[in-house]
C-alpha cells in the first residue's frame, strides 16, 4: 500500500490480507490526527474535468446555482459531444487546453471512477495551477443545493474514535477492513490509501460475489429508493427474471415516472412513492433533484413518509440508497430486519452516520449476520455495507442456503 497525500503513517508497501495487526496500526495513525477539512467556494472562473455521470451532476448543480463555467475537459472529447446533454457547452480535449486557462482558472475534477489523488498530480504536472475536487466544492454550497456525499464529516470525538474501531473488529474480513481504512483516510485526510490486494469496483455496486451467489428464485426484493429503477433493473438481470415479487419505493415525482418507464412490463412489481423513514407522515423533501433528491428540513415540498415495518414487506433483500437517510429508513425497518432476516445491502457514505451509527446500529440489532464493506468508486463514494444472514450459508462448507432452505 502506497499514500498519495500527506498522512502521518508508516510506509506500508502491500500489507498482507491477514495482516490485520498492521491495519489496526494504520487505523490508529488515521484517527491520532485527523485536519479540519475546509470546502472551497468559487473564486475564479471554472472548468469541469470529466463529462461522464458526475460531470453532468455538476453541471446541474452549477446551472441551478448560476454559477458559470467555461467548457468542459474530457480525453473522449469527441465521443461526448454526441451527448445530447452537452449540446451548446464546449467539450475539449485536455491537450487542446490553453495554457493561460491552466493558469487562471479553478479546475473541478467531476471523476470517481478512477485514483483522484494520481489524477490530480498528473494535472497539476500538465500545468493546472488551482485544482479542487467536485465535492469540495458543492460543500461551500449545502445551504443552497442538497447534494452531499459525505466529505466533510464531523471531527469524531474520542467516543466516535472508540466506536470507529468496534466497526472495524466487527466486519467480518480482512478485504472489508482494508475497505473501511480507504474510506476513513479519505474522508478524514484526503488521502489515497492503495493496497495491492483489492480494487475498486465500479460495476458491480449492491450485487458482489457474496451476494449473488446465495440469490435465488425466490428473492422478495425491496429497492429503497429506487431512483430511475435501474438497481431493480439490475436485480433482474442478475437472477434471470426469476423472483418472487419487487417493491421499488422512491419519493421523487421525475424519479418515479422514468423508474415506470424503465421497468415497464416487469412482473410482480410494485412501483410506490413513498420516502422511506422512521416515522409515518409528512416530511419536507428537496423535489426534482435527481440523484440528490431527499429529506430535508429545508426542502422545496412535501412527500409523504413510511416506515418498512408499516408496509410488511417479508423482505428477502433490501438495498437502501437514500442519500443520507438510511439510518432513520433502518430504525424504521427494524422489525422487518429481525422478523425476516434478509440480506441487506446499504449505502453508508452520505454523512456521518455511516462511519459507525448505520454498522452497529445493524451489529447490535441483527444477530449472526456477516457484515461486509466495499467501496465502489473513488474518494470514498460509493460505499456500501452488506449483510447477509448466516442461516442462507451451508454450515462450514462456504456453499450457500437458500431461504427454502435448500443448498446451492
Amino acid at each position: 500500500m502506497t499514500n498519495n497525500q500527506t498522512l502521518s503513517l508508516e510506509p506500508y508497501t502491500a500489507i498482507a490480507l491477514s495482516s490485520l495487526n498492521k491495519g489496526e496500526s494504520l487505523l490508529e495513525n488515521i484517527l491520532l490526527s485527523i485536519p479540519e477539512l475546509q470546502p472551497r467556494k468559487v473564486d475564479k472562473p471554472i472548468v469541469l474535468y470529466g463529462a461522464g455521470n458526475l460531470g453532468k451532476m455538476a453541471k446541474g448543480f452549477f446551472d441551478y446555482l448560476n454559477i458559470p463555467f467555461l467548457y468542459v475537459v474530457d480525453r473522449n472529447a469527441e465521443e461526448h459531444k454526441t451527448d445530447g446533454y452537452w449540446q451548446g457547452t464546449r467539450i475539449i480535449h485536455p491537450d487542446y487546453v490553453d495554457a493561460a486557462d491552466k493558469k487562471n482558472v479553478l479546475l473541478v475534477i467531476c471523476i470517481v471512477t478512477t485514483p483522484l489523488i494520481a489524477l490530480r498530480d498528473e494535472l497539476i504536472a500538465a500545468g493546472w495551477k488551482d485544482i479542487a475536487f467536485f465535492y469540495d466544492v458543492s460543500e461551500a454550497y449545502s445551504n443552497r443545493h442538497p447534494i452531499s456525499n459525505g466529505w466533510f464529516l464531523s471531527k469524531p470525538s474520542d467516543i466516535d474514535k472508540e466506536l470507529i474501531r468496534k466497526v472495524y473488529s466487527s466486519i467480518n474480513d480482512s478485504v472489508s477492513h482494508m475497505y473501511y481504512l480507504q474510506f476513513l483516510a479519505w474522508h478524514t485526510h484526503r488521502t489515497e490509501l492503495l493496497f495491492s490486494e483489492i480494487e475498486i469496483n465500479t460495476s458491480n455496486r449492491f450485487f458482489i460475489p457474496e451476494v449473488v451467489s446465495i440469490l435465488n428464485s425466490y428473492e422478495v426484493f425491496i429497492d429503497c429508493g429506487a431512483h430511475k429503477g435501474f438497481v431493480t433493473e439490475r436485480f433482474l438481470k442478475t437472477v434471470k427474471s426469476t423472483y418472487k415479487n419487487i417493491y421499488a419505493i422512491e419519493p421523487d415525482n421525475e424519479n418515479i415516472e422514468s423508474c415506470k418507464l424503465v421497468l415497464n412490463g416487469t412482473k410482480d412489481i410494485m412501483i410506490m412513492r413513498y420516502a422511506l423513514s422512521d416515522r409515518n407522515g409528512e416530511e419536507n423533501f428537496y423535489q426534482g433533484f435527481d440523484f440528490a433528491s431527499k429529506l430535508s428540513n429545508s426542502g422545496n415540498t412535501k412527500v409523504k413518509t413510511i416506515s418498512l415495518d408499516r408496509l410488511n414487506i417479508p423482505a428477502t433483500f433490501i438495498k437502501m440508497h437514500l442519500e443520507g437517510g438510511e439510518l432513520s429508513a433502518l430504525k424504521g425497518a427494524l422489525h422487518t430486519i429481525q422478523k425476516y432476516r434478509p440480506v441487506m445491502a446499504i449505502t453508508i457514505y452520505h454523512n456521518f452516520d455511516g462511519v459507525w451509527r448505520i454498522p452497529l446500529f445493524l451489529m447490535e440489532n441483527a444477530k449472526d449476520y456477516k457484515y461486509y464493506m466495499r467501496l465502489h468508486s473513488w474518494g470514498g463514494t460509493g460505499a456500501v455495507l452488506y449483510a447477509i444472514p448466516k442461516e442462507r450459508y451451508k454450515n462450514g462448507t462456504g456453499e450457500y442456503k437458500n431461504i427454502m432452505g435448500g443448498f446451492a
